[in-house]
């Protein structure tokens, strides 16, 4: 009996043991999916690493014969200067300049810059590296080096929108944007209704009245670039959707004052979508992911899919990737919702209306390069997807399986940016940047059609509902239509490269945008001669809120870059309730074994089963209450601007200072002293 009742004794202290000891480690480590595939090898890390902040380039895009200024800040916390500090620059390393050769103040942060006049069009990659002769440490990179400045021919100064009629392949509307860069186009199913996002402006129209607007909505904007928001239309036209500066925008055709606005991240978004009924729509958002020697990391607060009912500009749900949602489709009736990732991540998503756990999410399809289309059939059985760069492709998904029906892949690796689907899933249209041009039956991988348009790169696509034709966007300021059956395409002139297209679900009508593409690099002027730059383009200045423009960098040496939401370690509840129930369990059975072994009850034993028990359920109690306080809401998001692949990557923060897009009230930014930054959209 004395045995007995030590062994239950002690059980009972093992179980008290566990659950307020063991939870200490599960909670503080964080796993993340380690990527398939690098190019660039990660630097082991030490104690006497130094740190690298800020690094980017300045300005992002722009012509040639410009200077562009590469620089990033080197900090140590015990002062050490460095031993190097350098740029890797399209396959060479060069050393940086310090920006003031008297500035000798590690501890807060020295900036190092190099400068580059490009001679022609074509890609520039990029890094960071530095060492203080102890340890060494690099950034701007997530499985490869960033790509800047994206270079362009033209000054985009001359955008249009456009409305085409698909049988005489005339312009039935054009508006003139000037310097407003197209962010999206969409056609009512019958092609009355013309919404457009621009990077300042929505604008709706009525085709048969193409002189002015039916209305127009200005906010403060967001920059131009490849997080450039998105609009989509309900089919019958009544509702619009669009996302600018990052946030969520709800219309109706009557009035430029919106049914509901929800304020989002100043990350901004890639798309938004509506459902043809106009009665579900959606938005995937960029953000921020930092590279460290355990994986990758980005808050939980950007990199979101996020759903919502007309009804209301609370989300219904919102989903949380580690790399940018840079598409999402809606099905007809908003019942499916696909999503599409960058770096790190580059997986296919599908979702159901009612969870924002996915029903697919995809082991990885690129081995460093986003994954930028997920376009899903009206009755959400099919998605077809587009991924980037060297690992270009067309996939096809049924929702009933996480791997691919099919996979095609690009000729000469090139990607496969551009990529519509019917209503119907029966076709889907795709091209590239290296001029080719397709149409897929959805029962094979092999082309119904193909078209090679020489020496141009096509980029916004899309795919008449019969599977008849397909309009695409050419960085030589034309937009194609490939009819099936012809062998040459016929083309509409435009002033600017054709970004955005939309054809009405009848057929009848395109409607095409221009503006510039931040991922214009693998265009096929890339082979280019040089030019002679007789004269230096000067950008203006940057701007910094301080003479270092390392108020944020500061910080890092500390652990204590301020959050707008702080990460909340969760009470462990369902430990403290696991707890609760195997001591009333262990109390239980020890009643049992005695009462059938007609043994006499020990009190002391019944006593401390007892205490343990109402320890675990008062706490229990206290963690529900405690996290039900802590619990983030769905609307509050970290403000940030750019995308995730032109973010700092290894060990370091983001460019700060006004100008940077980002308004920083921790940092002393106001309305006052920098108001490009804290506009109504930041």
């Amino acid at each position: 009996m004395v045995k007995m009742s030590k062994i239950f004794l002690v059980l009972s202290i093992l179980c008290l043991f566990v659950v307020f000891f063991i939870p200490v480690k599960i909670f503080a480590e964080y796993k993340s999916d380690t990527p398939s595939g690098q190019n660039i090898s990660k630097l082991p890390v030490t104690s006497n690493d130094p740190k690298l902040a800020g690094g980017h380039v300045y300005p992002n895009w722009g012509p040639i014969c410009q200077r562009y200024s590469y620089s990033v800040i080197y900090l140590d916390d015990k002062n050490r200067p460095p031993e190097y500090v350098k740029i890797y620059f399209n396959g060479t390393m060069f050393d940086m300049d310090k920006e003031n050769p008297e500035d000798k103040n590690y501890l807060q942060g020295v900036r190092y810059v190099y400068k580059y006049v490009p001679q022609k069009l074509g890609s520039n990659f990029f890094f960071f590296e530095a060492s203080n002769g102890l340890g060494k440490t690099r950034s701007n990179i997530i499985d490869s080096p960033d790509n800047g400045p994206v270079l362009f021919k033209n000054s985009f100064e001359k955008n249009e929108i456009a409305v085409i009629d698909a049988t005489t392949k005339t312009k039935i509307l054009s508006y003139d944007l000037k310097d407003e860069w197209v962010g999206g186009v969409a056609l009512s199913d019958d092609g009355k209704y013309l919404a457009v996002k621009t990077h300042k402006k929505i604008y709706l129209f009525d085709t048969s009245k193409p002189d002015k607007p039916v209305w127009t909505y200005e906010s403060a904007g967001e920059r131009p670039g490849d997080v450039k928001g998105g609009v989509d239309i309900s089919g019958d036209g009544t509702r619009i959707f669009a996302s600018i500066g990052g946030s969520a925008i709800l219309f109706n055709n009557l009035s430029n004052q919106p049914l509901w606005v929800y304020e989002g991240s100043g990350n901004g978004a890639y798309n938004a979508a509506i459902s043809k009924d106009g009665k579900y729509m959606a938005m995937g958002t960029a953000g921020s992911v930092t590279s460290t020697a355990s994986g990758y990391q980005s808050s939980e607060t950007t990199n979101l899919l996020i759903l919502w009912s007309d009804k209301s500009e609370i989300p219904l749900w919102q989903y949380h990737a580690e790399g940018n949602f840079h598409d999402v489709s809606l099905s007809d009736n908003g019942s499916f919702i696909t999503g599409a990732t960058g770096c790190p991540d580059r997986r296919f998503y599908l979702f159901s209306k009612d969870s924002n756990k996915p029903i697919i999410r995809s082991e990885m399809l690129t081995r460093d390069s986003p994954v930028h289309r997920a376009k899903i059939s009206g009755n959400g059985e099919f998605a077809a997807v587009g991924s980037e760069s060297n690992d270009g492709a067309v996939f096809l998904f049924s929702k009933n399986s996480d791997k691919p029906i099919w996979k095609f892949p690009m000729p000469e690796r090139s990607s496969a940016r551009a990529l519509n689907f019917t209503s119907d899933g029966n076709y889907i249209g795709a091209a590239t940047f290296k001029g080719d041009a397709y149409i897929f039956n959805r029962n094979s991988s092999t082309p119904i059609s193909h078209w090679k348009v020489t020496n141009v790169s096509l980029g916004g696509i899309d795919i008449a509902e019969d599977g008849s034709y397909i309009a695409a966007g050419g960085n030589d300021n034309k937009l194609y239509i490939f009819q099936k059956g012809s062998v040459k395409p016929f083309s509409v002139d435009f002033n600017e490269y054709v970004e955005e297209v939309d054809v009405s679900a009848n057929g009848k009508y395109i409607a095409a945008g221009t503006g510039g593409s931040v991922y214009f690099f693998e265009a096929s002027d890339e082979n280019a001669p040089k030019v002679n730059c007789n004269e230096i383009k000067e950008p203006p200045v940057e701007n910094t809120t301080n003479p270092r423009g390392v108020t944020k960098a500061n910080n890092v040496l500390n652990n204590a870059v301020p959050q707008k939401t702080p990460l909340k370690i969760p009470w462990p509840g369902m430990l403290f309730g696991f707890g609760f129930l195997g001591s009333l369990i262990a109390s239980v059975a020890y009643i049992v074994v005695v009462r059938l072994k007609h043994l006499d009850i020990n009190k002391k034993i019944i006593i401390v089963m007892a205490i343990i028990s109402s320890i675990f359920l008062i706490s229990t109690i206290v963690s529900m209450v405690i996290n039900a306080k802590n619990k983030p809401k769905l609307n509050d998001v970290t403000v940030g601007t750019k995308s995730n692949e032109n973010l700092q990557k290894n060990n370091e923060t983001q460019p700060t200072g006004c100008g940077n897009g980002m308004c920083e009230p921790d940092f002393g930014e106001t309305k006052t002293n920098c108001p490009g930054d804290c506009s109504g959209a930041n």
